[in-house]
């Protein structure tokens, strides 16, 4: 599996937690965004986004993020 650097940009974030359920998802079989290896912490209408130590970098989180809060660049 290609490996990323994923970039973050949380002023395009929704908190919609769309990241965290595909996360999850991939990694565990159910949606459960408190599992995932990407955390969206919402407050408000500010998002924060942070990666757990078990992130990888598949970018899978990016795949699923439909506002752009999240990018993924090529590793190397």
């Amino acid at each position: 599996m290609e490996k990323f650097t994923i970039r973050v940009n949380p002023g395009s974030c929704t908190g919609c937690l769309l990241c965290q359920l595909a996360c999850s998802e991939h990694y565990t079989g159910s949606f459960n965004p408190s599992a995932a290896r990407v955390q969206v912490d919402v407050s408000g209408i500010d998002c924060s986004i942070r990666f757990t130590e078990e992130c990888n970098g598949c970018g899978v989180c990016v795949d699923y993020c439909f506002y752009e809060a999240l990018r993924k660049e090529a590793v190397g």
